[in-house]
Parts: C-alpha cells; sequence; structure tokens
C-alpha cells in the first residue's frame, strides 16, 4: 500500500482531523461488519477498514504512514517515543527485548519454561437497548484447561452502558491455560449490535430519530410526543417549522462508556403531504392559495401506471 491508500478505504482526505477518521471508520465498520452484512467481500473489506484505522486513528503511526507509507506506520508507536523492532527508547518499554533474553535463557533453550495460554475471542450479540444501557450476562466457551482437557467454561460478564458494534473488552485469564505452570491466556469480548427495531439510529453517544408531522402542525406549530432511549418526552414544535428541521434533546442519548455523561438524542421532523385529499380540504387548502395570492390549479392524484 502507498501512503494514500488508508485514506481512500476510509473514505477521507489527508487533512481529515482525527474526529473525521474516527467517524468514518464507525460508518464502514458497521456497514461491513460480517455478523451484520453477509455479502460477497464484506468481510475482507472490514479488515481493510479496521486495519487502515488502527494507522489513521493513532496521530503517531499517521505522521509516520503519511512520510514513510506502511512500512513507517509499523514502526511507529508506543507510548511518548519512537518504537522500532519493539524498543520503545523514550518511552522505556523494552518489553520485546525482555522477551528476547527469556527466549535465549528460559524460553527457546528450555522447553519446560513457563509459557501463557492462547488468547481466545467470543462474541456477543447485543440488541440496540442493551447496548446503551449494558447488561450483566454469563458466557459459556469451551476452552482449554490445565493438565491438556478440552472443556466448557463459564464467566460472568458486566457489559457497560454504551458500548458499541466492533468495540472489545479483556478479561483477563479468562483464555486457554498455559504450559509449565504459566498463566492462562486472556478473553477478548467483541460486541455486535442490532439495528433499533424503535428506528433508532445512533452515532457514538448520540442518538438520531426522525419523527413525521402533519403540514399544518409544521404550519401552525404544536406540542407532540417523539421517542427516546429513556421512553417518550413531550416536543414543541414552532410554527412555520421546515421539514428536514432538527432538534437537540439534551441528555437523551447513550451514555459514553465508563462515564456519567450522557449524550445527547437529535430528532429531524419530516413533514407528511397527505396523499389523498376529500373534496372539503380540497376547497379549504384553494381558498388558502387565494388569501395568500397563490395561484394553484389542483391536479388528480397519480395512479399506479401513471
Amino acid at each position: 500500500m502507498d501512503n494514500e491508500e488508508y485514506y481512500k478505504i476510509l473514505g477521507v482526505d489527508k487533512s481529515a482531523s482525527q474526529d473525521d477518521i474516527k467517524h468514518a471508520y464507525r460508518k464502514l465498520s458497521k456497514k461491513y461488519h460480517p455478523d451484520l452484512n453477509h455479502a460477497a467481500g464484506a468481510e475482507a473489506k472490514y479488515k481493510q477498514v479496521q486495519e487502515a484505522y488502527e494507522t489513521l486513528g493513532d496521530s503517531q503511526k499517521k505522521a509516520a504512514y503519511d512520510q514513510y507509507g506502511k512500512a513507517g506506520a509499523n514502526t511507529a508507536g508506543g507510548q511518548g517515543g519512537f518504537q522500532q523492532g519493539g524498543f520503545n527508547f523514550n518511552g522505556q518499554d523494552f518489553g520485546d527485548f525482555g522477551d528476547i533474553f527469556g527466549q535465549m535463557f528460559g524460553g527457546a533453550f528450555n522447553p519446560n519454561a513457563p509459557r501463557k495460554g492462547r488468547d481466545l475471542q467470543y462474541r456477543v450479540n447485543l440488541t440496540f437497548e442493551e447496548a446503551v444501557f449494558g447488561k450483566s450476562t454469563e458466557i459459556k466457551y469451551v476452552r482449554q484447561e490445565t493438565g491438556g482437557s478440552s472443556k466448557e467454561h463459564a464467566v460472568k460478564v458486566t457489559i457497560p452502558a454504551g458500548v458499541e458494534s466492533g468495540q472489545q473488552m479483556r478479561l483477563s485469564g479468562q483464555g486457554e491455560a498455559g504450559t509449565h505452570g504459566g498463566p492462562f491466556g486472556d478473553l477478548y469480548v467483541e460486541f455486535v449490535v442490532a439495528k433499533s427495531k424503535d428506528g433508532f439510529e445512533r452515532e457514538g453517544a448520540n442518538v438520531y430519530f426522525e419523527q413525521s408531522i402533519s403540514f399544518v402542525q409544521a404550519a401552525l406549530g404544536d406540542k407532540i410526543q417523539v421517542k427516546t432511549v429513556h421512553g417518550d418526552v413531550e416536543l414543541t414544535i414552532p410554527a412555520g417549522t421546515q421539514t428536514n428541521t432538527e432538534f437537540r434533546l439534551r441528555g437523551k442519548g447513550a451514555p459514553y462508556v465508563n462515564s456519567t455523561r450522557i449524550g445527547d438524542e437529535y430528532v429531524k421532523v419530516i413533514v407528511k403531504v397527505p396523499e389523498r385529499l376529500n373534496e372539503k380540504e380540497k376547497k379549504a387548502l384553494t381558498a388558502y392559495a387565494q388569501l395568500r395570492g397563490e395561484n394553484v390549479t389542483p391536479q388528480k392524484r397519480r395512479g399506479l401506471f401513471g
């Protein structure tokens, strides 16, 4: 890949902010997630999106990628320093260096050295509401236990409020057993969130909803009940509201993960024009048009075949 390919995958340009990149990633991740999109090639596209975001979503890797391409991004990272081959000189992270000595003196030349068990991955399907409010559940899966047996293992999982599709949480020590007294591996729980049955859309902690109103309500104004994930609330529609006008309901969105903050709900009103009018309604609208000085010639409604 050249140093523009990742931008093309996410559909953003090089001047895109981290928020723009994150927004594009979330949109594409949901679109191509293999549990939600079963079309041919969706899974491959999903992996490309993940790979692109892993670099562009990190400001340090992004800078290296812009200058040196993919190879440069692979050598950038760590915390507070330039990392190459596992050595983070400024951040003082010598993890890989320690692994090398471990292999030389206690690993590669010692077949009985303790080794950590294999990490596992588990997908949890959530409804839209479960993702918003969180839940506690028990998951069961088969893992290798100490001694080499294959057994079913159960673990309780507390899913925090506000998770989204594609996000993961790590459960330390819930993977497979290590060898020669080594520790258990970890379990990575990935969340897959279903679409809302009530018409809600979500972007981060903000929730979006479309509400239909009549043209009379739009012209005269009204007070209506609208849905939120927290229950119905009253919304005031000012007189003269135009279609696609968006109203903000503060604190009626989803929680930010591991935070007391709550996002907002944005309600877009769609003015519905009646498909059929009786004679009295037609006369009333014609009289209204005349009062406004409009010369309207009523037409018949188009049928199924024109």
